[in-house]
């Protein structure tokens, strides 16, 4: 039996630029990972992560803010209080990111547990991944992890398959022991990708489905020719017409030059028929993954806009528009230094976000990072105009663009075991 223990501790540090409330925040990180392979075809692995956290609670600074004005008073009445992370005192949680069983025989691969899901070739945006997680902007952060079975087979190396069955975070339609979910209420998804390695290149095929109604078939390109390159998209679909259909493909190209260690550029064209040509026509009420955690759940949206709870609202969506380029560099020098860089860019409204980071390794064990996340643009999807956040309960108005920052500055420092 073998076994080896890996992982990390962090301290890292924001600063939210122009925001309400308390500024900054402090989180203190132990990741710790455990592999063992009781057997040679088998291997078992955890990865557990911890943390401490200091300062800004912009859930609280909210919930302040609020109850001082007049949706304060009719929040009772049009909302329910959830539950957020409260970072007023040091306190601590406890998450289990990753724990899955491998078992690997001489054509076909097994992997059952809660594991990451990275499919496509694209840097930033990939049309063909099932759980699609823009971590460019925080690079600090891993994938998050899903809770799936995936199974490859690969008869030759020539091609291979894999199928994956994941289950959501989410599993109340199963809280009821006596009333089993309807099919469109499973909350489940499932995907297959067959892949051809034929003239140094991958040649894929990718189809997703999910019973609630979203489906994508689509494939994925990936080679060299002097320069490296890619292409990868297809048809998101919708059975219930809840949300957009539409085409989207992302393709890029790469290289490395001899400049210092090695100089790393890479750029990016994507396209989203799935989103709004026109940006006056930007819902940003569908806008996922913003820095506002709010502390209710209101049948209203940041577009001032009252929305019926008793229909199916459309999935949070990553970007709103359908042009977008992203640029990512990076320049290693003197062994242990590193700047790199990542701008995307919406093209109709010319707004963008920009993520600088210059890097020190101290050994083989020691890193410090300083970084900033900057929105760059007049008005647009990166730089919201001030209306877009105004929010209403009932007749009662207000606006929370006090707490989206104008840049978050960021450090920090990690010792990897």
């Amino acid at each position: 039996m073998d076994a080896e223990v890996a992982g990390y501790a962090e301290v890292r540090g924001l600063y939210q630029v122009e925001v309400e409330g308390t500024p900054w925040l402090l989180v203190e990180r132990v990741r710790p990972t455990f592999e063992i392979s009781p057997t040679e075809r088998v291997r078992a692995f955890v990865a557990v992560e911890g943390a401490l956290a200091q300062g800004r609670d912009t859930a609280d600074e909210l919930a302040k803010y609020l109850e001082g004005t007049a949706v304060g008073d009719r929040i009772a009445e049009f909302c329910t209080e959830e539950t957020t992370y409260h970072f007023d005192d040091v306190h601590g949680y406890l998450t289990v990111e990753r724990l899955y069983v491998d078992w690997t025989g001489e054509k076909v691969d097994v992997r059952a547990g809660r594991q990451a899901v990275n499919w496509g070739s694209g840097l930033v945006f990939n049309p063909t991944d099932l759980f699609s997680d823009v971590v460019a902007s925080e690079p600090w952060r891993e994938r998050r992890g899903v809770n799936a079975t995936r199974v490859n087979v690969a008869p030759n190396s020539s091609w291979d398959m894999t199928a994956l069955f994941a289950l959501d975070d989410d599993l109340s339609p199963f809280e009821d022991p006596d009333e089993l979910p309807a099919f469109e209420e499973l909350p489940m998804a499932g995907g297959a990708k067959a892949t051809l390695h034929k003239f140094e290149t991958d040649w894929s095929v990718v189809g997703a489905y999910r019973p609630d109604g979203p489906w994508f078939v689509g494939g994925d390109v990936r080679g060299t020719l002097g320069v490296g390159f890619w292409a990868e998209g297809g048809w998101h679909g919708d059975q219930d017409g809840v949300n957009p259909e539409g085409v989207e493909v992302v393709a890029g190209i790469d290289y490395s030059l001899p400049v210092l260690d090695r100089l790393y550029v890479a750029a990016e064209y994507r396209y989203d028929g799935t989103g709004e040509a026109d940006p006056e026509a930007y819902d940003y009420g569908l806008r996922g993954g913003t820095s506002i955690e709010a502390p209710y759940s209101c049948p209203f949206s940041t577009t001032g806009t009252n929305v019926d709870t008793d229909e199916e609202q459309p999935l949070p969506r990553t970007t709103l528009g359908q042009h977008y380029v992203d640029v990512i560099a990076n320049v290693r020098f003197l062994d242990d230094w590193a700047v790199s860089g990542t701008a995307i860019v919406n093209v109709a409204d010319a707004t963008g976000l920009v993520v600088p980071d210059v890097s020190r390794n101290f050994g083989d064990r020691w890193a410090v990072h300083l970084g900033a996340q900057i929105p760059v643009g007049e008005e647009g999807e990166f730089v919201p105009p001030d209306e877009v956040f105004d929010i209403s309960a009932g007749d009662a108005k207000g606006n929370v663009s006090g707490f989206v920052p104008a840049a978050t500055l960021n450090a920090w420092v990690r010792y990897s075991l």
